[in-house]
């Protein structure tokens, strides 16, 4: 049966799958994630998103054929459109490439957004091809932040849309 990736509004049953995410140490590591939050801070925090007091983000679920495999989001930070993405599983497989291209498709049609940005440690060779290989450019910003101990660049990579 051929995979069919859609991109759905997070549901409540959502969240306990994509708290589980932000506990493993993999993912911590290429989001950068020092501290996981508590589970009822990350409920509040999309409890403030499902209410609306979150305008600045747009976050969509990914799935393959009904299964939530991952997470895309847009996040405005008064200047510029930072997106996100997570795939929990299934990667390597396209899946990715395919959520990027639905998420940026609905971004010019429903938010009117011509450019994207990403920050990606330059230590997450995986996330860096993945960009890369979706026309992703490096912008030549970078800068150093401290991730449990030691000093990791992220850079900034750049798509227009």
């Amino acid at each position: 049966m051929p995979e069919t990736v859609q991109l759905v509004d997070i549901q409540e049953s959502h969240l306990q799958p994509m708290y589980l995410w932000e506990l493993d140490k993999e993912i911590q590591r290429n989001a950068g994630i020092e501290h996981p939050r508590t589970y009822e801070h990350f409920l509040n925090s999309f409890s403030e998103y499902f209410r609306g007091d979150k305008p600045q983000y747009f976050l969509k679920a990914v799935e393959v054929n009904g299964l939530l495999l991952g997470k895309i989001e847009l996040f405005f930070d008064g200047e510029k459109n930072y997106l996100g993405i997570v795939l929990a599983s299934q990667r390597n497989q396209g899946i990715g490439t395919k959520a990027l291209n639905l998420f940026l498709k609905e971004l010019k049609q429903r938010k009117y957004v011509n450019q994207v940005y990403v920050e990606v440690y330059d230590d997450n060779e995986r996330s860096l091809h993945f960009f890369q290989k979706n026309q992703f450019v490096y912008t030549g910003e970078s800068s150093v932040e401290w991730y449990r101990n030691r000093q990791r660049t992220l850079v900034t990579l750049v798509r227009d849309l």
